[in-house]
C-alpha cells in the first residue's frame, strides 16, 4: 500500500577500548514529545565513552516519526550489542583481536 516506510537503522561496533561514535541520526524536529533529541545523541555518546566502544550509527530511513526512529536506532543499539558480548563458539575460548588482547 501507500504506508509510510519504517524506520530503519543500522548499527556496527567494536568493543575496542577506544571510545568513538558516528552518529547519522538526522531528526527531522527539536523535540520527540517532551524529549530534546539532542538527548538521544547525548545518550549515544555517553554509552559509547563510557563503554569504551567505537559505534557507527547509520539511518537508512526515517519512518513516519522522529520517535519511530530514535526508537529503531535503540533497538538496533542494543541488538548489536547482544551480539558484541555474545561468546562466539567458533573462537573456541579465544579473544576476538588479531593482537590477542582487548586490553588498552
Amino acid at each position: 500500500g501507500g504506508g509510510v516506510e519504517a524506520a530503519t537503522v543500522e548499527v556496527v561496533m567494536d568493543l575496542s577500548n577506544r571510545p568513538y561514535l558516528a552518529n547519522g541520526l538526522e531528526f527531522r524536529g527539536e523535540f520527540i514529545g517532551d524529549l530534546s533529541t539532542e538527548m538521544v545523541d547525548h545518550m549515544f555518546m555517553s554509552i559509547t565513552a563510557n563503554g569504551q566502544m567505537t559505534v557507527h550509527i547509520v539511518e537508512h530511513s526515517k519512518g513516519a516519526s522522529d520517535a519511530d526512529l530514535a526508537a529503531a536506532a535503540a533497538r538496533a543499539f542494543g541488538r548489536c550489542l547482544r551480539q558484541c558480548i555474545a561468546i562466539d563458539p567458533r573462537r573456541a575460548g579465544t579473544v576476538a583481536s588479531s593482537k590477542g588482547t582487548l586490553s588498552v
